[in-house]
């Protein structure tokens, strides 16, 4: 519902009581700002449209910059405890040439992942409602700082929330940013579609997290990663799907299917396997440029604001780390009140400022998915180089700028320091 219909909203309603901070929406981004806020000793409420647990359409994928917030709010052991870990990605070219890639990363169903991080942040003193879906964002146009609340529908009724600060985690869905009255971009940067398999027999064939690239999947990229229980998350993706939206949309299904017409593992797969997640698709939000990060006192964070990554599609590392940006800005702005300068809008800005070179280097990193031949160029000097394949491990580890390795003179450049 946008600002005009705010009007219709004051009757028939219930008032909760106050917070000083109200995120919305309790994926990785909301739970872990919920978390660091109440950690630090701010009255937070959560809420969400869902009933935790439940399930979201997601790779699973743990890498790296996950692990590494995980361990800042004191969850990794917990998390990994429920997750398929492994130290490698196995990169498969359209030749069934591969390379494997040394990092820690891990796979965890986000039913399991989610409820692991929305617990711990009520643990922390976080009040958590669920069943409210947002329908408008309350603004004081007497005030600089101009959000008081939120109106949202719960069972039938409108419920209004008022709040000191707002705080938007609210997914790659395009519905919330526009029940906020916030400018987004409509059009997604992506489309996956992923299906969970279990099949017992198959653990000694499908090492580490595992990428394939081939013409026939052009311009996306597929995935198998093994979970628990002898079951994998069995996926496809096509980025900069929002250039030609939306008069050309991506038809996941027709590329899911034309990778088991090249990939004989996948096949396998399918036809032996037991599927216990069916087949579905999400849009995904990249380069942070989905919406705003801040507007009238709200922040936006997460897959709202373009957490992430082009190339991977990794998106829940940064979905959590831009969740703690948003919390510490809210928090060190809290610490210099009164101070023009320091309102959390422009500290939030800044932070995210700080990534936004590394988000542009993922986005031209991304041709090596419509560009399989620069996939098989790739993988086969990798194969054949240890300092290439180091360096292709750095980027994982977000040591090293993973453009260096999509054109050719990085790659010569990195293979002529090391002769």
């Amino acid at each position: 519902m946008k600002r005009d219909g705010l009007s219709k909203l004051h009757t028939a309603h219930v008032v909760t009581s106050s917070c000083d901070t109200l995120v919305v929406g309790a994926g990785p981004a909301g739970s872990s700002c919920a978390h660091w806020l109440a950690r630090h000793g701010r009255e937070v409420l959560l809420v969400d449209q869902h009933c935790f647990p439940r399930h979201k359409i997601c790779g699973d994928a743990l890498i790296p910059d996950a692990l590494e917030v995980l361990e800042r709010l004191g969850l990794l052991s917990d998390v990994m405890a429920h997750s398929q870990a492994t130290d490698h990605v196995r990169c498969v070219a359209p030749s069934k040439h591969w390379v494997d890639l040394s990092a820690p990363m891990a796979v965890i169903s986000r039913f399991v992942l989610d409820e692991i991080l929305l617990k711990a942040a009520v643990k922390q003193g976080v009040r958590f409602q669920p069943g409210l879906c947002l329908e408008a964002v309350s603004r004081d146009p007497n005030r600089a700082n101009a959000v008081n609340g939120a109106w949202f529908r719960k069972a039938g009724e409108r419920v209004f929330i008022p709040a000191r600060q707002l705080v938007l985690a609210t997914g790659a869905s395009s519905s919330a940013l526009e029940a906020a009255g916030v400018t987004y971009r409509r059009a997604p940067s992506a489309m996956a579609m992923r299906a969970i398999i279990r099949h017992p027999g198959l653990r000694k064939e499908v090492e580490g997290l595992q990428i394939f690239w081939h013409r026939a999947i052009r311009p996306g990229y597929a995935w198998l990663f093994p979970m628990q229980d002898h079951t994998y998350n069995l996926g496809v993706g096509v980025f900069d799907v929002d250039k030609d939206w939306p008069n050309q949309k991506v038809n996941l299904r027709n590329i899911f299917n034309r990778l088991l017409e090249v990939n004989p593992l996948v096949a396998r797969l399918l036809r032996e396997g037991e599927t216990i997640g069916q087949l579905k698709g999400a849009p995904l939000r990249s380069g942070l440029s989905g919406a705003p990060p801040a507007q009238d006192g709200l922040l936006i964070c997460g897959e709202a604001v373009g957490s992430t990554y082009g190339l991977s599609g990794e998106g829940i590392g940064k979905a959590m780390e831009t969740g703690l940006m948003a919390a510490t800005s809210l928090l060190t702005s809290h610490a210099y009140q009164g101070l023009e300068a320091m309102r959390p809008g422009p500290i939030y800005e800044a932070a995210l400022d700080a990534l936004r070179m590394r988000y542009a280097q993922y986005e031209k990193a991304n041709r090596i998915n419509r560009q399989p031949w620069f996939a098989e160029l790739l993988i086969r000097l990798a194969s054949r180089s240890a300092h290439l394949r180091f360096q292709a491990s750095e980027v994982l580890n977000e040591r090293r700028s993973p453009e260096d390795l999509v054109t050719i003179g990085g790659i010569l450049g990195m293979l002529w320091k090391r002769s």
